[in-house]
């Protein structure tokens, strides 16, 4: 509709600030985080601008204190929202129906979809949220 185009046209004018205000806060968690050893944080390649639409981490199941699916829990108890990082398209049922794929036919795709998570990153966060996320994280 026309009063959506409107709108959307408005948010188009705001769209580099929200990217810069979601890359700085990027660039704080990786920092911030860096220590924590059974993380793996996103990586940017050069020459690229991140829109940092997400902050998807990977958990390392090796050196973790407890599973992904754990650590999901125990920060929304603590009241923050967490999420599957990414799916394994390939295990949906859609796929294996139509096209016939297994579950270990993509094992790296099949590891992510088990076990990355995205940690809240958005333009409504002040700061002391972001310092609830890391120090949450840092507590487990």
């Amino acid at each position: 509709t026309d009063m959506q185009g409107a709108i959307g046209v408005v948010q188009l004018d705001k769209l580099d600030n929200f990217i810069e205000e979601r890359a700085k806060w990027a660039k704080w968690y990786k920092e911030e985080l860096s220590s924590i050893d059974w993380l793996q944080l996103p990586k940017e390649p050069k020459n690229y601008k991140h829109s940092w639409q997400s902050f998807v981490v990977y958990v390392d199941q090796d050196k973790a204190p407890m599973s992904r699916n754990k650590i999901m829990e125990n920060l929304q108890e603590k009241g923050i929202s967490t999420r599957p990082g990414t799916h394994a398209v390939h295990m949906l049922t859609i796929y294996r129906e139509r096209l016939g794929t297994q579950t270990n036919d993509f094992p790296i795709s099949r590891d992510c979809d088990a076990n990355t998570m995205a940690i809240p990153l958005h333009n409504l966060m002040v700061e002391n949220d972001f310092k609830h996320v890391v120090n949450s994280l840092r507590d487990l």
